[in-house]
């Protein structure tokens, strides 16, 4: 989904979109004159030659051609699994801690949560650095690259928005915070300090970028490794030096938990300021021109950030040094003007799409933000993600133009554009399921249409999606896959097969075709199958009479075998008078009759031996000519045989 349109006019967002769209060349001749195009499923349409007319005589030879054009997924890509699967749980705890934070607060989960979001990116940075260096192929290297780039950027942007959005800062002051931001994604110096420090040799100053990285350390605001660097100078004992080493040293650090007030703080910040730019003034560091830069840094001096702004890379490396020397007190709704400043010291350039976001997020719009993540190529998991956390915290508030408040109609439209994403992807369907059905009902409405429409290759996924579906009660789906799987056997001759999907399905109608298949097979001389689904079935036997039928009538079958014979006559009985069985199967079931009656002991009571002499004179024509004599004559001697028995008992 693109929300341009909540703040941008049509003009404008149609310009930015065919700025941004792909153009494809159709290599064949038969796509010259007419073409059309259709949707199949996912990301995937085909575009094919189509006439204008009805040509019944060809002019023309040319092989018509298909292409099918699909949308690359990066998130689909191997080593980019993990980053999905991760970021799933983290998702559904999320949506669990939600659902609890409706009576009580639970910023500190969200934070929590959070920062599980950036590890799980971080891991996959790492993921791609080892790939990339193991890589051979300079493609596919390049590729591993711009990945790296991306996920770079989604980190460094969500640490920045957890930093203003998501954590609880005491007393709102962002700046160790916004430091350690700095810090940690443009670490400049570092490492040639950390060897400088190590190897602790005075006359360091030789060192090429001795100067650099001092400098370096006081705009990230590392004053410690500052101080200690310059005391590596073999000039370190000057007076010049032990007056900026005392200046830094004596320089105020606010906390929250000091005991000291902002106001207080900002009087004695103002005054250590005054001082170092009184020793400024006096010009007792002109024989110094680094430490005078240093001096002009500590006293927020504009011009002296400007001259440093070129050593980086970007302004984002001298951010938090200039909040640092000019409002340390600065909150965070206050940051837009530092930012605007940092962002001028590179005078009229083209701005990338990192300083648009982090520009946008320092002065707290929050729908512009989302509007620009949502243009990286991460295929919308970055926009959905943190425009899921940020919802759930409270953070966000989106406004069409006639002043509606859309932001859980955005949320939701970025899940489900997601969910619909994972759901194309043949192992990660599942994945995508789970966010769907975070947005209900539209979503498991989505949900239901999408998991009819994926492909099942084998039982083991019919199994799974079924479970899925009933996992989410979409009953609907859980029909149509047991009605594909009874189909499908029954068209390959499978009657057991059919019969077992049929009452997966709990469908009458599918129930009551498998069952008919099976006693017509039977009649045919098939034995029957799948006795013991029946015999376990339980209520699902209830579904259809010709399943109730069946089921009972391979229980008679399992008596019989076990020459359980009173039990299977009285089975039998109940089937005949019950008028359930199916029209062509009333000879099988009379002709059942027959060996029962012929057993040394009767197993019939005589009102039993009636029964089936009544059944056998209503049903005459399905048991015609020698069967139904011999039937007739087993009755008349069974019912002779429990005459006398009864007559013996009386």
């Amino acid at each position: 989904m693109n929300i341009s349109g909540y703040s941008k006019t049509p003009a404008d967002s149609t310009l930015k979109s065919s700025d941004r769209a792909k153009t494809f060349i159709l290599p064949e001749k038969c796509f010259e004159k007419n073409i059309a195009c259709t949707w199949r499923r996912g990301n995937t349409f085909t575009i094919y030659p189509r006439s204008q007319t009805v040509n019944k005589t060809p002019t023309n030879t040319i092989d018509n051609k298909i292409l099918n054009i699909r949308q690359e997924i990066l998130l689909f890509t191997s080593i980019l699994r993990k980053l999905v699967n991760e970021s799933n749980g983290t998702f559904l705890s999320l949506q669990k801690v939600a659902e609890n934070a409706k009576n009580s607060d639970h910023q500190v989960e969200f934070l929590k949560l959070s920062r599980q979001y950036r590890s799980i990116v971080r891991v996959c940075i790492e993921s791609l650095q080892e790939a990339a260096d193991k890589e051979t192929d300079n493609l596919e290297k390049n590729s591993l690259l711009s990945y790296i780039t991306i996920f770079y950027s989604i980190e460094c942007i969500w640490h920045l928005c957890e930093i203003l959005f998501i954590d609880n800062i005491p007393g709102d002051i962002v700046l160790p915070f916004l430091l350690e931001w700095v810090r940690f994604h443009f670490p400049c110096h570092e490492q040639t300090a950390a060897q400088m420090l190590e190897a602790c040799e005075r006359g360091s100053e030789d060192h090429p970028e001795y100067w650099d990285t001092v400098v370096g350390m006081v705009v990230q605001g590392r004053i410690d490794v500052a101080r200690a660097l310059l005391k590596l100078h073999s000039s370190a004992e000057l007076n010049e030096f032990k007056l900026i080493d005392n200046s830094l040293r004596t320089m105020p650090v606010y906390s929250v938990y000091g005991g000291v007030s902002s106001g207080e703080f900002t009087i004695v910040w103002k005054h250590w300021q005054a001082e170092c730019r009184s020793k400024l003034t006096s010009q007792a560091l002109t024989s110094q021109p680094n430490l005078e830069l240093i001096m002009r840094l500590m006293v927020g001096e504009y011009t002296a950030f400007e001259s440093v702004r070129r050593k980086y890379a970007s302004w984002f490396d001298v951010l938090g040094g200039y909040v640092l020397f000019t409002r340390p007190w600065t909150r965070s709704r206050e940051l837009a003007a530092a930012a605007d400043a940092c962002a001028a010291l590179d005078g009229p350039h083209s701005q990338s799409h990192l300083d648009v976001v982090i520009r946008a997020l320092l002065e707290g719009d929050l729908h512009q933000v989302i509007h620009e993540i949502q243009q990286m190529s991460d295929n919308g998991w970055f926009a959905t993600h943190l425009t899921d956390i940020l919802f759930h915290c409270g953070k966000l508030q989106i406004l069409d133009k006639h002043q509606t408040d859309v932001t859980k109609r955005l949320r939701d439209s970025l899940i489900l554009e997601y969910g619909s994403l994972l759901m194309d992807h043949k192992s990660l369907w599942s994945v995508g399921l789970s966010y769907m059905a975070s947005c209900p009902p539209e979503g498991l409405r989505r949900a239901e249409l999408l998991l009819e429409k994926i492909p099942i290759e084998s039982e083991a996924k019919a199994m799974r999606i079924i479970a899925e579906a009933k996992k989410y009660e979409l009953s609907g789906v859980v029909r149509t896959v047991c009605g594909c799987g009874c189909a499908a056997r029954l068209a390959g001759g499978r009657a057991g097969g059919s019969l077992c999907w049929a009452a997966r399905a709990r469908c009458p109608r599918l129930c009551a075709r498998a069952a008919h298949r099976v006693l017509r097979a039977y009649t045919a001389g098939v034995p029957l199958p799948a006795a013991d689904l029946l015999l376990t079935a339980g209520p699902a036997l209830l579904l259809d009479d010709a399943l109730l039928f069946l089921g009972k009538y391979c229980d008679f079958h399992r008596l019989y075998k076990s020459k359980e014979f009173k039990n299977a006559a009285k089975l039998l009985i109940s089937l005949i008078t019950s008028k359930i069985a199916p029209e062509y199967f009333w000879e099988t079931l009379l002709l059942d009759t027959l060996p029962l009656l012929e057993s040394e002991e009767p197993v019939f009571s005589s009102t039993d031996t009636y029964e089936i002499m009544l059944c056998l004179e209503l049903r005459a024509k399905y048991l015609e000519g020698e069967k139904a004599e011999l039937l007739r004559l087993a009755l008349v001697r069974n019912l002779a045989r429990t005459a006398l028995l009864d007559g013996e008992e009386e």
